[in-house]
């Protein structure tokens, strides 16, 4: 009626308006005029949901449709999905779609549906859930569209689980659904493969495309490269470049291309062909280096003590306006220490955060405590934690405190170990600052080395202070993971 379309005009206004209560004020004034709702009415009330807070409404629009007795067309059922995922309410959802089923006559629910649904169980982690709503969707033969499958091979492949999604691509390209696969499959396949080191696949499924002609584009490229770099087979990189070039078009390499070729070589140690890598780049000039692959460069040479290269690369990176990172800095204060440069790597900390106009984070310092350790300054290591935690600019992490104790520990300087921890744990007995509220403990198996290297008398007084803060300590050990506790610090 008349009436019933001027309300549902104002309703949906009101929910384009944000107007959620408006909105359900409206239904209460609709009941009022005796006008029930239907479809159209969920719908609309439907699309205002868009928060994990509002899904307590859905139930509510169920009941407003058990009281019209209003079954579920494709439509509303696609809408009602929507507004369970955007929720996060899939337990309603997969009842709601297990009723459909058990119906005399189900529902067809739509392509792009089940999509939606299959990428909020994989996001969920819920593999036999995404399996079931495949399983259903091809036995009811539902139009498989391309966004549709590849919901389903991300749903797997983010799930571990990338031959059955691989699988599934062969059995569409063997089916007359082969159009529907796209680069974007692929290369989540490609994706799947390199996460779980399957390093055979990889170069397999890129001679598969080739062979079935799917066309790659850089980001295909880009996966495979890093495939490659982390399963250890940069020898198979000339091949992939080659068939860059011999696309058509030809796929263009970016930053992104150089950045992965030259983060393999350094991996694999094979510095040199990164360096010339790098040449060829600048030669080339359509790329010019970033950050990311100056660090990629500047930790492969951390990993062989080629500190002048480092240093060298360093000031290219000055003239090239490259703005170091504090990831930058912490490889510089690991290769200088290495290197029994100590000086040099304060020095260049100050420098850097003076001229760029950033802080040190904590994984900074940490490395500059290691490399006081490394030059046998254990000490100087513990006043920098000192002063640190003094300045307030950022607070020690488990990492920290676990570099300190192991370097105490490694020097034998068993009554600092013991100091590094109490102070890690805020416990009595040191004399070092402690950071503010909560404590952040040592590594498991670092505080079981210290454990071991006590004498029976200091494990029997470590282990009653820990008992007195209400952390678990059993006498030779304590858990892989310290336990998070506030306690009240102490200032010195």
């Amino acid at each position: 009626c008349t009436k019933q379309v001027t309300y549902h005009a104002l309703l949906n206004a009101m929910v384009c308006k944000g107007d959620r209560t408006g909105a359900w004020r409206m239904v209460t004034e609709m009941k009022s005029q005796g006008i029930g709702a239907t479809g159209i009415t969920c719908s609309i009330l439907l699309k205002s949901i868009n928060g994990r807070s509002q899904g307590a409404e859905l139930s509510t629009i169920l009941s407003l449709l058990e009281e019209a007795d209003i079954q579920m067309d494709e439509v509303l059922f696609g809408g009602f999905a929507d507004a369970c995922i955007r929720s996060g309410n899939l337990k309603l959802l997969w009842k709601q779609y297990q009723q459909l089923l058990k119906t005399g006559q189900p529902v067809q629910v739509s392509g792009p549906t089940y999509g939606n649904m299959i990428k909020a169980f994989g996001q969920a982690q819920d593999v036999q859930s995404v399996q079931d709503l495949w399983k259903h969707m091809r036995e009811q033969q539902v139009r498989l569209t391309a966004v549709t499958l590849g919901c389903m091979v991300e749903a797997l492949v983010s799930n571990n689980h990338v031959a059955e999604a691989w699988k599934i691509v062969n059995d569409a390209w063997s089916s007359d659904q082969r159009e529907l696969l796209n680069t974007v499959i692929y290369s989540t396949i490609v994706k799947g493969f390199t996460m779980s080191r399957q390093h055979d696949q990889v170069i397999a499924v890129f001679k598969e495309m080739q062979e079935r002609g799917i066309a790659c584009n850089t980001v295909t490229y880009n996966t495979m490269l890093n495939g490659l770099a982390r399963c250890g087979m940069m020898h198979e990189v000339p091949e992939l470049l080659k068939g860059m070039r011999d696309s058509d078009p030809p796929v263009q390499p970016d930053i992104i291309t150089y950045s992965t070729i030259v983060k393999g070589y350094c991996i694999a140690g094979d510095v040199d062909r990164a360096f010339a890598l790098l040449d060829e780049m600048k030669k080339l000039g359509n790329v010019k280096p970033d950050e990311v692959l100056y660090n990629s460069l500047l930790d492969g040479c951390a990993k062989q003590s080629r500190v002048e290269d480092a240093l060298k690369l360093l000031e290219e990176m000055k003239r090239e306006g490259v703005v170091p990172s504090n990831y930058t800095l912490s490889i510089l204060c690991k290769l200088l220490g290495r290197g029994r440069r100590l000086e040099q790597a304060f020095e260049i900390v100050k420098t850097f955060t003076e001229e760029y106009g950033f802080k040190a984070n904590i994984q900074v310092y940490t490395c500059l405590m290691q490399a006081c350790i490394h030059n046998r300054q254990c000490q100087r290591a513990l006043s920098l934690h000192d002063q640190v935690v003094k300045d307030g600019v950022c607070v020690p992490d488990t990492k920290t405190y676990t570099v300190m104790l192991r370097g105490c520990l490694q020097a034998g300087l068993l009554e600092k170990a013991l100091a590094v921890t109490r102070c890690a744990y805020h416990l009595p007995g040191h004399d070092l600052r402690e950071t503010d509220g909560w404590y952040q403990g040592v590594d498991g198996s670092a505080l079981e080395d210290l454990l071991a290297s006590l004498t029976s008398e200091q494990r029997e007084s470590l282990v009653k202070d820990f008992q007195k803060q209400g952390i678990s300590c059993p006498s030779q050990s304590l858990d892989k993971a310290p336990r998070r506790r506030h306690v009240a610090p102490r200032h010195h």
